[in-house]
């Protein structure tokens, strides 16, 4: 179980992907396709805590103020992409408000150094960019599911303003069965 801050994608914007994942699923229905109402995009890692933890009251207190201490802030989730093992939709800030919260709640972060170098630069990388896993590889990906997906580069999914965050234990999944809503911390108003 590992916990991370996250936001969910609203309903309109999450239900515009449906679609597009339907006609992937009719390429290769063996891989992951993560179910709309589990469409997040994750904010930061926090590592793994345990609740009992003597800690942890401050450290949710401290994550509590590192996310009420940042304004609302808009999204754009604007086109698929491909990592070595997701497809996944990219999503764009308008503004440094979720660039500034990442790196905030960075200092909360546990952090990892059994990492190797090439580890470590992927996941440099994946904290640079904002995005939402929408199929995790589970086999063989084929170069006509690849040719599909680049049908959506440029498909536009949705614009919404993000109002909380959540703070989430959960599977590597994030899957329904897996996942625990910790707290639902709401930004500072604009």
């Amino acid at each position: 179980m590992h916990q991370a801050a996250i936001i969910t994608l609203p309903s309109h914007v999450a239900s515009s992907v449906v679609p597009v994942l339907e006609r992937l699923r009719q390429h290769n229905a063996d891989h992951h396709f993560y179910p709309p109402e589990t469409l997040h995009v994750t904010v930061r890692k926090l590592g793994q805590f345990a609740p009992d933890d003597p800690g942890a009251a401050a450290r949710l207190g401290e994550l509590r103020h590192i996310v009420d201490s940042h304004p609302s802030f808009d999204l754009t989730m604007w086109g698929l992409n491909l990592s070595p093992t997701t497809v996944f939709a990219q999503v764009f800030p308008h503004d440094q408000i979720f660039h500034s919260l990442r790196r905030h709640l960075g200092g909360v972060a546990e952090r990892r150094v059994d990492q190797s170098s090439s580890e470590r630069f992927l996941a440099d990388i994946a904290r640079s960019l904002a995005h939402a896993n929408v199929v995790r590889f589970s086999g063989v990906v084929t170069t006509g599911f690849i040719k599909e997906i680049s049908r959506f580069r440029w498909t536009h999914f949705g614009r919404w303003t993000v109002r909380e965050v959540e703070l989430v234990r959960s599977d590597r999944l994030l899957s329904r069965e897996g996942s625990y809503v910790i707290e639902r911390i709401p930004l500072a108003p604009s």
